[in-house]
């Protein structure tokens, strides 16, 4: 679990206080992220990225973030892609990697397939690339959404982060969305993409926003997609999911710490810690 926050202008000024706010955004998630802080601010001080680091992969100080791409990419990242060293192997021949980190992974599919890179990224995600040639900043949540994507619009400028805390001292008010207070009462969580927080709203799963030219747009990259298939027999199937389960927890397993589990007793937890 790492933390993440930033901003952008949206009509290109800058923000003579940049520093000091992101470090009060980042100090707000300290608790995510033990093993290192960074910041960066652009030149023109119009963007500004603020990472907090659990390390998980390549522990060194190549893992670090934001972390700066050759091209002048800037990337703030939490979440583990589960299939880095075959995206890296993929990349090898159009990108010349400095770290053996994940990080770097998503910075050099994003430098080779833009947007399109998170068709190829498996696992659990949400991130923000400043691209300095577009003068844009992209940010995305995996399919699920098992990673927090938090943003609001205040003086003119697209602030985010990991934890709503992190963005309280930007807002004007402290006042509760009467709608998502609803959604709360009736479903025990927010079904769109409000928040109990006036203002701050959540970027839903499997959904990206890119920040440009003053507009904000926000899009539904993946989507649930079931395909009907006949003609296989219960062992069969019993034989694809242990497959599938083997080589969902397998992948899991990629860290270069120790890896543990939650284990409540039940079927689905007890099944994948003896597969691990």
């Amino acid at each position: 679990m790492c933390g993440i926050a930033g901003f952008a202008s949206l009509d290109g000024q800058s923000t003579p206080d940049a520093p000091r706010r992101l470090a009060a955004m980042s100090r707000l998630i300290a608790h995510r992220g033990p093993d290192g802080s960074g910041q960066w601010v652009a030149p023109s001080a119009d963007v500004g990225l603020a990472h907090r680091r659990l390390a998980i992969i390549d522990l060194s100080p190549g893992g670090e973030q934001p972390m700066l791409g050759p091209n002048g990419l800037v990337m703030v990242y939490n979440g583990e892609v589960y299939n880095f060293l075959e995206l890296r192997e993929e990349l090898r021949s159009r990108w010349d990697f400095r770290t053996k980190s994940d990080s770097e992974v998503i910075l050099a599919a994003y430098s080779v397939w833009g947007e399109a890179c998170l068709e190829k990224l498996r696992g659990m995600f949400a991130f923000a690339i400043w691209d300095p040639a577009t003068k844009s900043l992209f940010c995305a949540r995996d399919r699920f959404g098992i990673k927090p994507f938090y943003y609001t619009v205040v003086g003119g400028r697209f602030y985010f982060a990991s934890e709503i805390k992190a963005l309280a001292p930007i807002l004007p008010d402290i006042a509760t969305d009467p709608l998502a207070l609803v959604e709360y009462l009736t479903f025990q969580y927010a079904v769109t993409d409000r928040t109990l927080f006036e203002g701050v709203t959540q970027l839903s799963p499997g959904h990206c926003v890119t920040v440009k030219s003053g507009e904000i747009k926000v899009r539904k990259w993946w989507d649930v997609r079931y395909e009907h298939r006949h003609g296989q027999t219960p062992e069969q199937w019993a034989e694809e999911l242990r497959a599938l389960t083997d080589d969902s927890v397998g992948v899991h397993l990629r860290a270069d710490v120790q890896v543990g589990a939650y284990l409540s007793g039940g079927v689905d937890s007890g099944l994948m810690t003896l597969l691990a």
